[in-house]
């Protein structure tokens, strides 16, 4: 074998390897009230391209809600990171349309479990055209209720203060808000799974 085939065989076995724990059953479709469709699945290892061209085409204001930070920079590292999850302890969502046959993301959410407390920290963002339309709220049911499938006990997140949407979505969703000691600018939510029972969405 040359180098070349090496690297090739290298590469096909590491897609294989996570193609073979995808977990394509939880793809679904979401029929919106104006007969549109949208796809909902778990963010793919592959997606590094759809994840980017989503995240750079968020207006400043989404993407600092969804970065709780300006100077976030959107590097390789940071796109591998987002999309190279392990579908356990790191779950993602994404929710996306086709515009000329070409997958767009509308809305990308997700989890990341902190194993010594089984407590999943949560965040989603929805593009800025897709919000008020009702997308937040069955996005955030998916992950919490894939969380609890999984044995998750508590969701917890940090919102901005400002985040005037977000902080109603979690409080009309059963988590309690409270302020974070020491930072005025955020807020902390927080849910017990216990009692989250599945839903149609």
């Amino acid at each position: 074998m040359t180098p070349d085939h090496r690297s090739l065989a290298t590469l096909s076995d590491s897609r294989s390897h996570w193609l073979q724990g995808y977990p394509a059953h939880l793809s679904r479709t979401w029929t919106l009230p104006s007969g549109q469709s949208l796809r909902v699945r778990p963010i793919r290892h592959d997606d590094g391209e759809l994840e980017e061209a989503f995240v750079r085409g968020l207006s400043l204001e989404s993407r600092y809600q969804r970065m709780l930070s300006g100077g976030t920079k959107v590097t390789p590292e940071w796109i591998d990171s987002m999309t190279h999850i392990d579908y356990q302890r790191h779950m993602a969502f994404a929710v996306s349309t086709a515009l000329d046959g070409v997958e767009q993301f509308v809305g990308v959410g997700r989890y990341v479990v902190d194993p010594p407390t089984n407590i999943a920290d949560i965040a989603l963002v929805l593009a800025d055209a897709w919000q008020g339309q009702g997308l937040g709220r069955r996005l955030l049911a998916t992950l919490l209720e894939h969380a609890r499938t999984a044995g998750v006990r508590e969701a917890v997140g940090v919102v901005l203060a400002t985040n005037k949407a977000m902080l109603r979505l979690a409080r009309s969703m059963g988590f309690s808000v409270t302020a974070e000691p020491g930072d005025a600018t955020v807020m902390r939510i927080r849910r017990d799974l216990s009692n989250v029972n599945a839903q149609p969405h």
